[in-house]
C-alpha cells in the first residue's frame, strides 16, 4: 500500500506533535522543509524565535529557506 505524499507530511506532522508532548531538555528534533513553510510558522509551532532556528542550523538569511531542507529544533 503507498501512502501519498500528502499523508506522509500530515503523518510526520503527527509525529513530530507527538514528540512535543514530552520534550525535555537536550532533545533534537529534525524537520524537513515543505513548500510555503516559513521560519516563522516553525517558531510558532515550537515556540521558540526564529532567531533560535537561525543559530540552532546555521542560517545566516531567515528569509532563504528551501524546500528539503533539514532544519532541527532544540529543547
Amino acid at each position: 500500500m503507498r501512502i501519498s505524499n500528502l499523508n506522509k507530511e500530515k503523518t510526520m506532522e503527527k509525529m513530530i506533535d507527538e514528540e512535543l508532548k514530552g520534550v525535555t531538555g537536550g532533545t533534537v528534533i529534525p524537520v524537513i522543509v515543505k513548500q510555503g513553510d516559513t521560519l516563522e510558522k516553525y517558531a510558532e509551532k515550537f515556540k521558540c524565535t526564529v532567531e533560535d532556528i537561525c543559530k540552532w542550523n546555521d542560517i545566516k538569511d531567515p528569509n532563504m529557506i528551501y524546500v528539503g531542507q533539514k532544519l532541527i529544533f532544540k529543547f
